[in-house]
């Protein structure tokens, strides 16, 4: 039952390192004994150990000072203190930092197993405890790798993760197959070497019958071991992870196969946000494509989609939205005039003052737009954004003379920034205004025409951009 449980016992006198070998060694535990706390330190660097057995009053190191730097180390390892000089200050010295239980000379071998007996418990215990932490965080991070697209937030996320729940010291993800590389903590000199030792062609070949390869490298005095996951799409390797711990520290079992659980997270993650990315950069291409066909009905007008699109999103930015609203506006602003695609030609590019008729007939442009983008699932809100962008706070707008709250923020931004670039880009019918005439036309035209705060965040942003 003990033959798999290491304990170290560390004691300055052979008779006692002896003696507590036989006893334990006839109760089937595996025992490593030394004589100093700098020994007991190399020896857990190179054996795992599940308890450590440790003479107090010992020459070099005393037991509480390797106490000290074993919970610093390795904070699962459990320790019992040995002493022939028991007080009440020890005791509770020893429990502060973080020692299971102490032992007084000449102890009882009934007492002795007990006490090792209760200290294995206690670890397997803590360690359910930590199982069951991580398989909490391993599930938090599913949930929200899941919920967000957002390349920054996954890396974030991951390296939060790597930090608190593995105590890795660095990391280096490099996606070959798309030409993306992000790093945490890790040097040019460690990255170069990497590069070298596992670039695609030679990862293609490691990873073909291996789930990781561990390695050390040494920089300037300095030992890094490390250890590279593969990363997997749907077409196969690719990319790798990489992940570091300092001296002397290294990657167990249970490391390996946690960090592959978060790497394989990470992983889709990133496939789903690129995958979103390439899919947006498509609708912007087409939904830009199409705004340049509504331009070019009137060269008068041609570029006007992009300004209303870039005015927008400056006072998207000024009045502090998410990057969510952001993209809503950046479709609403290319497409707000889209609907004058079934508008006559020769009505939108007519110089004179339009007839009733003609007037009605334009003014179905936000209508018509409406109809053409309510099919398409991802502009979310655009539609309506686009069918309101005509009405007025005081209700003399088009088509259906909305008032204030009644029209959308989202058409309440593109009215001002549609009459600002409109003003300020000659016309067939008329000149353009300066920019000072624009702002304050805009001024004169608040709380009644247009929404005086999305006014208030255009001029701020205007300024900020040196234009007024």
């Amino acid at each position: 039952m003990n033959k798999n449980i290491t304990i170290l016992v560390v004691d300055d006198e052979d008779y006692i390192r002896d003696s507590v070998k036989i006893i334990l060694e006839t109760e089937g535990f595996h025992v490593i004994c030394t004589d100093n706390g700098h020994k007991a330190l190399q020896i857990m660097d190179e054996h795992y150990v599940d308890i450590v057995l440790s003479d107090i009053k010992m020459p070099e190191m005393d037991g509480i000072t390797l106490l000290k730097k074993i919970k610093q180390k390795f904070k699962d390892v459990e320790v019992l203190l040995i002493t022939g000089y028991p007080s009440l200050d020890s005791a509770v010295e020893s429990v502060k930092l973080g020692a299971y239980d102490y032992i007084t000379k000449p102890f009882k071998v009934d007492d002795l197993v007990n006490k090792i007996q209760k200290a294995l418990d206690s670890k397997t215990l803590k360690n359910q405890v930590v199982k069951l932490q991580q398989i909490i965080s391993i599930y938090d991070s599913s949930n929200f790798f899941s919920q967000t697209l957002n390349h920054d937030e996954i890396l974030n996320q991951l390296q939060r993760v790597l930090q608190t729940e593995l105590n890795i010291d660095g990391f280096y993800m490099n996606i070959f197959t798309r030409g993306i590389e992000s790093s945490f903590n890790f040097s040019k000199s460690f990255k170069n070497f990497l590069d070298n030792e596992y670039n695609f062609k030679k990862s293609l070949i490691t990873f073909k019958d291996r789930d990781f390869q561990k390695g050390r490298y040494n920089n300037d005095g300095q030992d890094y071991n490390y250890l590279i996951l593969p990363m997997f799409s749907s077409n196969g390797l690719w990319g790798v992870f990489a992940a570091y711990k300092r001296g002397t520290k290294t990657f167990r079992d249970i490391d390996i196969k946690i960090l592959n659980i978060y790497v394989s997270q990470c992983s889709l993650a990133m496939q789903n946000s690129l995958t979103f990315e390439d899919l947006s950069k498509g609708y912007i291409e087409t939904v830009t494509s199409l705004s340049k066909a509504v331009d070019a009905k009137d060269h008068y007008t041609r570029g006007h989609s992009e300004n209303v699109k870039n005015y927008s999103l400056m006072i998207v930015e000024e009045m502090g939205f998410n990057n969510e609203f952001r993209d809503i506006m950046l479709y609403a602003g290319l497409l707000h005039d889209i609907g004058k695609i079934g508008v006559p030609t020769e009505i939108i590019i007519k110089p004179d003052k339009l007839s009733d008729y003609e007037y009605e007939e334009i003014k179905k442009h936000s209508i018509y737009g409406k109809e053409i983008l309510e099919p398409i699932e991802f502009l979310g809100d655009v539609p309506y954004y686009v069918l309101y962008h005509h009405e007025q706070l005081d209700g003399s707008g088009y088509p259906y003379g909305l008032t204030k709250d009644e029209i959308p923020l989202g058409s309440r931004i593109l009215q001002v920034a549609d009459s600002f670039d409109a003003m300020t880009t000659d016309r067939s019918y008329r000149p353009r205004k300066t920019i000072k005439q624009a702002i304050e036309e805009l001024d004169r035209c608040k709380n009644t025409q247009f929404d005086s705060e999305v006014v208030k965040a255009f001029k701020s942003a205007l300024k900020r951009e040196n234009i007024i």
